[in-house]
């Protein structure tokens, strides 16, 4: 018989993995319009110049998901 097993380091380890899996997960995507060239785009960050502004009231949680509620926001449609 070998030595025995410390008990909690399975828990421990899988503590750590889905806390880091909740970081990465925890990007947020919205609808950015250039002011200047009328263009909508998806942004994973605030924008932080003057002729950027997130249009829609929704965030999303995939870049896939923004896209597609690009496509129903008035601003946006035909540009």
């Amino acid at each position: 018989m070998g030595q025995p097993r410390p008990r909690g380091t399975g828990v421990a380890v899988l503590s750590v993995a889905v806390a880091a899996a909740e970081t990465t997960s925890s990007t947020e995507y919205s609808v950015v319009l250039d002011t200047k060239t009328k263009t909508c785009t998806v942004a994973d960050k605030k924008p932080k110049t003057k002729t950027l502004r997130i249009v829609g009231v929704a965030t999303y949680r995939t870049q896939a998901v923004a896209e597609s509620g690009m496509k129903i926001i008035k601003v946006c449609i035909g540009k």
